[in-house]
């Protein structure tokens, strides 16, 4: 049987577990390091948009504030029936003539006019009922 001797010197063993030990904690340490750093930059990012939300907020009871301090929010309108007689409106009969009307294209009209005079009708129909 053949069998092969690997002489171990100590020295080197102690001297080669203390680098690889070092350099294991450089790597692990940069890499918490990269960690501290986003998770500072995350925490200030929060801080400004709290800081942000809370002058919304302010500004938002300021504003509530000040609609208390109003008396009366309300704003008067005029009365419709007073604007309805103040307006010149052409009279009932001459609308409903208007509706009851036959309506008979030329040749260059389009379809849409005998359409258009069809929907009048019908809502004059829906509205006389």
């Amino acid at each position: 049987m053949l069998t092969f001797e690997f002489p171990i010197n100590a020295i080197a063993l102690l001297g080669l577990l203390l680098g690889s030990g070092l350099i294991g904690f450089r790597l692990r340490r940069s890499q918490i390091a990269k960690i501290h750093k986003k998770l500072v930059k995350a925490e200030n990012e929060m801080i400004n948009s709290h800081a942000e939300i809370l002058e919304i907020q302010k500004e938002y009871i300021s504003l509530e504030l000040k609609l208390r301090g109003i008396k009366d929010p309300v704003i008067a309108i005029s009365n419709p029936t007073e604007a309805a007689t103040q307006e010149n409106l052409p009279g009932g009969a001459l609308r409903k003539k208007m509706l009851m009307k036959d309506f008979t294209p030329t040749r260059h009209e389009g379809y849409n006019l005998i359409y258009d005079n069809l929907v009048k009708k019908e809502a004059g129909l829906n509205a006389a009922s």
